[in-house]
């Protein structure tokens, strides 16, 4: 560049009167993103409204007030949003101003190729560096290409703006005018977690493993993720925008992008909106990469980071699958935005998946955003082949490569209970379920929270948590995968079959009277069921109940019996039961071992050769029962 640019500066140095000349009437102008919006040229162009008329104001995010989009501007500026942000919802749905949904990843091709004109580029910088260059700070995305595309490019330059690396630079031999003028820049915070939100976030947080690159869409649930990520280990950073909450993940130790894929080690976003701590941390910080949105967003560039995990919001889920994050009906509500890119992305990345998060209920608890149907006037953002998890505070339905029906029983599961009935008819109707398909848990019976992780003999970890009635396929499986010796010893009798209606009734429990848990293997949407322990109330003996414990042929011998029967009997005595009871046959040595490691159990032999043996949680000093007997002397505990 030329070592002349300290003079180039000086002549491009302007009054801002001056330089706003350049925006005649019928121009079409563009302002910077979200929190590096130039306040003091929007402010400029208001006091000289008078002079306008029709002027378009072309907008990426915004986050102020939006002042431009009052009534009384209403034959002067005509404001045109890419994503609809608090400050414009009103005048848009009002029919006041514009909303262009399109893909942030094509927005700067529609610059380039003068689909979307610009005439004058209104932006807000940094003090240039010794060469001349000043930096586009926290607002890379689209304004790089607005700045490239623009007939005139008018910048504010401000001392508050970070220098921030990456794509951020250009020179001062590509601006027209310079305003020197010196503001705090804008400030968002995201509004604090419900404690139903702070649910949804936990549960996404499940999802996450160690390794993972993580974008983080737009909107305080998936930026709330972040605070429960602090335990994992190489998390990677791929995303849109950076914020405060970014700050505290990082230092907690949890990010080093060593296994990213791309740009390792470097976090990589396209905008930033915050705090000025956030503005601060930015500044100069190589850790940093500001890029265009053409590459930011790309979907094919996402899918070059490995184990890329998209995390997004959502207006309402229907029950096949689809998302709408745009509208609320025809009232539009954000934009198409990035979401879609990335999930896609996410899609291509080798382990890489998508994660839609949305409380259960609408603000006021009123309706339900779990759906049979889509509002009318919604726009889907993500069709039914896009998603991969949908995360409510009632847990995760995994839906990709699920049928209809197992989509619509997954989501319905995770919808508020108060709502599942509804939704379950409303399915039947529309033929997306069995027409006989029950579901017990509905408002009266919560599904527990007792899931655990336990580590087998061999080393190998199994989850074990409450079967739900999702289950039912993974039920028949575990069933067929069983070899005939372990369904005579189950059922006492050769069993053939597991049919719905059989399956059905396994797995619909009412979590008291009728309990189950499962041991599973797998990530979570991918489980396989390893092992199941159950019971009944058993009407013969009141307070106790009848336990059963089948273990797949490949886990036996391995303690996973013993881990269950643990399990079982803890959460039955919680429930105010005195003891278990089982059948078996009496040569089931490993079951009666299984059941003899608690201590004394008492027995008798009901037909043939099977046995009832049954035990107390606390054996009665006087029991009057004499029908009990010591354990055999090779199980004894």
């Amino acid at each position: 560049m030329s070592p002349s640019w300290p003079s180039l500066y000086k002549e491009k140095v302007t009054q801002l009167p001056k330089a706003l000349k350049a925006v005649r009437r019928g121009a079409k102008v563009f302002l910077s993103t979200g929190c590096a919006e130039p306040q003091y040229l929007v402010q400029g162009l208001l006091d000289m409204a008078d002079e306008l008329h029709d002027v378009q104001l072309l907008h990426f995010i915004t986050l102020g007030n939006a002042p431009y989009t009052d009534r009384r501007f209403d034959s002067r500026f005509r404001h045109n949003v890419f994503f609809v942000g608090p400050g414009t919802r009103d005048a848009i749905n009002e029919g006041r101003a514009d909303y262009t949904p399109v893909f942030t990843s094509e927005i700067p091709h529609l610059f380039r190729k003068g689909i979307v004109p610009i005439d004058v580029a209104l932006i807000q910088v940094s003090p240039p560096d010794s060469h001349g260059f000043v930096s586009l700070g926290i607002s890379v995305d689209i304004v790089k290409a607005a700045v490239e595309s623009a007939r005139t490019v008018i910048a504010q330059v401000n001392r508050a703006m970070p220098r921030t690396m990456g794509d951020t630079f250009i020179h001062i031999s590509q601006i027209t005018h310079i305003v020197e003028h010196d503001h705090p820049l804008m400030e968002f915070r995201f509004a604090a977690l419900t404690r139903t939100e702070e649910q949804v976030a936990r549960n996404v947080a499940r999802l996450i493993r160690d390794g993972d690159t993580i974008h983080v869409g737009m909107g305080h649930i998936p930026h709330g993720v972040l605070s429960f990520l602090k335990d994992k280990v190489d998390l990677g950073i791929h995303t849109e925008a950076v914020s405060d909450p970014f700050i505290d993940l990082i230092e907690s130790g949890a990010v080093t992008g060593e296994k990213k894929g791309l740009h390792a080690r470097r976090i990589v976003c396209s905008f930033c909106i915050g705090t000025r701590r956030i503005y601060d941390y930015v500044h100069e910080n190589p850790l940093f990469l500001f890029l265009p949105a053409e590459e930011v967003y790309n979907p094919l560039v996402v899918a070059r980071n490995r184990n890329m995990v998209s995390i997004v919001s959502a207006q309402e889920v229907d029950l096949s699958g689809q998302v709408c994050s745009e509208s609320r009906g025809f009232h539009f509500y954000s934009g198409l935005g990035g979401r879609l890119d990335f999930i896609r992305g996410a899609a291509m990345s080798e382990g890489g998946r998508s994660i839609v998060a949305l409380p259960s209920t609408t603000e006021d608890g009123s309706a339900s955003r779990i759906v049979p149907y889509l509002q009318e006037g919604a726009g889907v953002v993500a069709t039914r082949g896009d998603v991969k998890y949908v995360v409510t505070e009632f847990g995760i339905a995994y839906l990709h490569g699920k049928s209809i029906r197992e989509r619509a029983m997954a989501l319905i599961n995770i919808a508020h209970p108060k709502f599942r009935k509804e939704l379950l008819e409303e399915a039947k109707k529309r033929a997306y379920v069995y027409p006989d398909q029950i579901l017990v848990e509905t408002e009266t019976f919560d599904y527990p929270e007792e899931e655990t992780r336990a580590q087998l003999k061999d080393g190998r970890w199994v989850t074990i948590r409450p079967i739900k009635p999702t289950d039912e396929p993974l039920l028949q499986d575990f069933f067929y995968s069983h070899s005939n010796e372990t369904i005579y010893r189950r059922y006492f009798r050769a069993v053939k079959a597991m049919p719905h209606t059989t399956a059905q009734t396994l797995v619909n429990l009412d979590y008291r009277e009728r309990m189950a848990f499962v041991a599973t293997v797998g990530e979570i949407g991918l489980e396989k069921i390893v092992g199941v322990a159950r019971y009944a109330a058993e009407k013969d003996m009141p307070g106790f109940v009848e336990v059963a414990y089948t273990i797949h042929d490949d886990f036996q011998g391995l303690g996973l019996g013993s881990i269950l029967q643990d399990k079982l009997e803890d959460y039955a005595r919680r429930m105010g039961f005195q003891g278990v009871c089982g059948y078996l046959f009496q040569d089931n040595l490993p079951m009666l071992k299984v059941f003899a490691k608690k201590g004394k159990y008492h027995k008798e032999r009901v037909e043939g050769g099977v046995l009832r043996v049954w035990r107390y949680f606390s054996e009665p000093s006087e029991t009057g029962d004499h029908r009990g007997g010591e354990a055999p002397e090779e199980v004894r505990p």
